[in-house]
């Protein structure tokens, strides 16, 4: 009988180890392909909205009960520009949770620190990965912006009508306010008409520069008003901002690198020990205190990072 159970034991390994590889290589090839080109992104972004309705219903029963219940994780996802879909994303990370924990179970760890270790390093490491690519996207839009705003409002100044200066920011804007605006022409040219166009825009990059350009675009065409006059002002204004942002980040720079420091260490010493002297923690790990107690610094050190991250991180 335990010849068995050692089988389906090492069988579910197989499987969850088979799980986690396919969830690695969908968010490997997510990402391999950022040098695509904007036509590929205009083919994905040029759906009419009938035919976006049929995707719409042709969404599996995950997705549909994803998007219910976690409807951030298909806007990171978009933030990101990532073509996986959420059911994939919890899939590999439930494959990846599962295979921590059979792991933690062969090193003979208890199951609560197994569950909670293992919930860890499946579940919240995708999603801290996703969130850190859809924030480095975010800042990137956010960092172009300003150069955007300019391009389009001297296309105005030209004589251009609205659609054909965002058109020119679309072409000439690299990586993502280019791919981004060209989507919402996409939108545009398949029906949508360009309040809801910009709204889709928001959605995918909710910041408060997008939407001080598109109350701009809105109040202009309501009152009337030079409108190349008010995005150049603009784009002044959120120069500006990324400066004073700038600046920030150089006074609390002191502050980051204390929450790295205080982050990594632990770890790190921890691994150089084991490393260096591999029987320092195994001598202590028959008494039954030892995974009580190991288990409460991990606590205290995410409670004191987190408490760092929130001292250095301002709103601006």
């Amino acid at each position: 009988m335990s010849n068995a159970l050692a089988t389906l034991f090492y069988l579910l390994v197989v499987l969850a180890f088979a799980a986690a590889v396919q969830g690695v290589w969908l968010t490997l090839r997510t990402y391999a392909g950022e040098g695509r080109t904007l036509s590929r992104r205009l083919a994905r972004a040029s759906h009419a909205p009938e035919q976006t309705a049929r995707e719409e219903d042709e969404r599996s029963p995950a997705d549909r009960f994803l998007d219910t219940h976690a409807p951030w994780l298909r806007a990171r996802l978009a933030t990101a520009a990532s073509p996986l879909r959420p059911s994939q994303v919890a899939l590999g990370a439930g494959g990846m949770t599962l295979t921590f924990f059979l792991l933690m179970q062969l090193a003979h760890m208890p199951a609560l620190l197994s569950l909670l270790a293992a919930v860890w390093g499946g579940v919240a490491s995708p999603i801290l990965l996703l969130s850190f690519l859809a924030a480095r996207r975010r800042k990137q839009f956010v960092a172009q912006m300003p150069a955007a705003v300019d391009l389009m409002a001297r296309s105005l100044q030209a004589g251009h009508p609205v659609t054909t200066a965002m058109s020119v920011a679309a072409r000439q804007m690299p990586d993502p306010v280019g791919p981004e605006l060209a989507k919402v022409m996409a939108e545009m040219s398949a029906g949508l008409d360009r309040d809801t166009a910009l709204r889709n825009l928001i959605r995918r990059f909710p910041v408060p520069e997008l939407r001080m350009f598109v109350a701009s675009l809105e109040v202009t065409r309501e009152t009337g008003g030079n409108l190349s006059e008010v995005l150049l002002k603009l784009g002044d204004a959120l120069r500006s901002k990324a400066q004073l942002r700038k600046k920030v980040s150089a006074i609390s720079a002191e502050g980051r690198m204390t929450f790295w420091v205080v982050v990594a260490l632990p770890p790190a010493v921890a691994g150089i020990l084991s490393t260096l002297n591999p029987d320092y923690y195994k001598a202590a790990m028959p008494d039954p205190l030892f995974w009580p107690l190991m288990s409460v610094p991990p606590v205290l050190l995410l409670i004191g990072a987190l408490v760092i991250w929130r001292m250095i991180n301002f709103r601006i």
